[in-house]
């Protein structure tokens, strides 16, 4: 092969790569190829041999101190750097399969976006509530049964009002496993009662109850009635296979203890309380107040948790006696504005769904389920899945 063609081939794929609008480190490691001749790994083992060289001088030098706290920038950095390194390769032996997911998923990734005319496709987004606020709100009377009520909201202790928008779409990448769940129809935000932990504190007291009070009969009983051992079993037993049911089928009553915000409606669906149904309403009546301090705990303060507090400005006209609060969150004020935040972004239908929300999309494809899990998944979302990965495959999901 001429020098001639092989300074075309380079070039071609030099092209090749500003098309694919890969990032400047790719680039600049392509260079760094063309120009050492070393591959990429070749030329981080290296840099790892020197790093760790330098580690070892620094520390013959200094015996009995620590790196990663010297005061020399440089070898500071090498030393946080190898520990990052050592870290992931910690993390790639001890966790095989959560490596294996990340590989696979990023595969996944260039292959969809190789693909452009799937990768960039528009679809219909019809199915998005469009409705302006007005006919959304005669739209939550019809479902209601009754008119609205309106409340102003002031509390001396939760003060603290939660920003509605999050700062761009894929902020809040972190709330996967914690209080925002969605199946890009509707998305959940748990709250802080209700059914499940009804059953939660009722399972404990029946299971804790048994045993206690087993226990006792059967001192009793084998002292004084010796022929009666049977009768703790008789009562108890039961007792604590019912508590311990309830204690492990819990979670069948969680759908009833959530918010659900339909982005296909613009409305808002309320948990079910222990002796209410609940109610829609549009989600701008909607808001979250965090307290200006951590107000759950016990008495002298040995266990508190922060929680806040989800409040509809308007409510059917028949709560007569109470005005509807709702405790949300339980960890702490940035989860609770995030995930307030993230429910208000899901509900604006001129943005996509953040990619913070894919995993638990993809979740509820994979298992052919909606957020309630007692439909099927949404068909109109079924498109911008992958059917064989159960992975995202469009640029944007709407």
């Amino acid at each position: 092969m001429s020098s001639n063609d092989k300074s075309s081939e380079k070039s071609s794929e030099l092209d090749d790569l500003i098309d694919n609008l890969i990032s400047d480190e790719d680039l600049e490691r392509y260079f760094a190829e063309q120009k050492d001749g070393l591959t990429h790994e070749e030329r981080e083992k290296i840099k790892r041999e020197n790093r760790i060289n330098a580690i070892n001088q620094w520390c013959a030098e200094n015996p009995n101190r620590d790196p990663t706290r010297s005061k020399d920038k440089t070898i500071k950095q090498l030393a946080l750097d190898e520990e990052a390194v050592v870290r992931r390769e910690e993390f790639r032996k001890n966790n095989p399969e959560k490596v294996a997911e990340i590989r696979r998923r990023t595969r996944n990734e260039s292959k969809y976006f190789d693909d452009r005319a799937t990768y960039k496709e528009q679809l219909p987004r019809d199915y998005l509530h469009k409705d302006s606020y007005e006919t959304r709100l005669k739209k939550a009377e019809v479902l209601n049964g009754c008119g609205f009520k309106t409340r102003t909201f002031k509390s001396k202790r939760f003060t603290d009002e939660y920003a509605a928008k999050l700062s761009s779409p894929d902020s809040g990448s972190t709330l996967e496993g914690h209080w925002v769940e969605s199946d890009g129809k509707q998305l959940a935000i748990s709250w802080f009662g209700g059914w499940s932990n009804l059953f939660t504190a009722l399972s404990f007291l029946l299971m804790v109850s048994a045993v206690m009070f087993f226990f006792v009969d059967l001192v009793v009983i084998g002292f004084v009635w010796e022929d009666y051992r049977w009768v703790p079993f008789a009562i108890y037993a039961p007792m604590f296979i019912v508590g311990f049911y309830m204690l492990k089928h819990r979670a069948i009553l969680a759908h009833r203890d959530n918010f659900y915000f339909n982005r296909h409606t613009g409305l808002v669906k309320t948990p079910h309380t222990l002796f209410r149904k609940p109610f829609y309403l549009p989600y701008e009546d909607i808001v979250c107040y965090g307290a200006n301090e951590r107000n759950v705990g016990s008495a002298r303060g040995g266990s508190r948790v922060f929680v806040s507090l989800m409040v509809p400005l308007k409510y059917p006209k028949h709560y007569r006696f109470t005005k509807p609060t709702f405790y949300v969150g339980g960890s702490n004020r940035q989860w609770d504005s995030l995930a307030y935040a993230t429910a208000m972004t899901f509900m604006d239908t001129s943005i996509p769904l953040g990619t913070h929300l894919y995993q638990s999309i993809e979740h509820y494809f994979k298992i052919d389920k909606d957020i309630t899990e007692k439909h099927g998944f949404p068909e109109e979302l079924k498109p911008y899945l992958d059917p064989t990965d159960c992975q995202v495959n469009r640029q944007e999901v709407w």
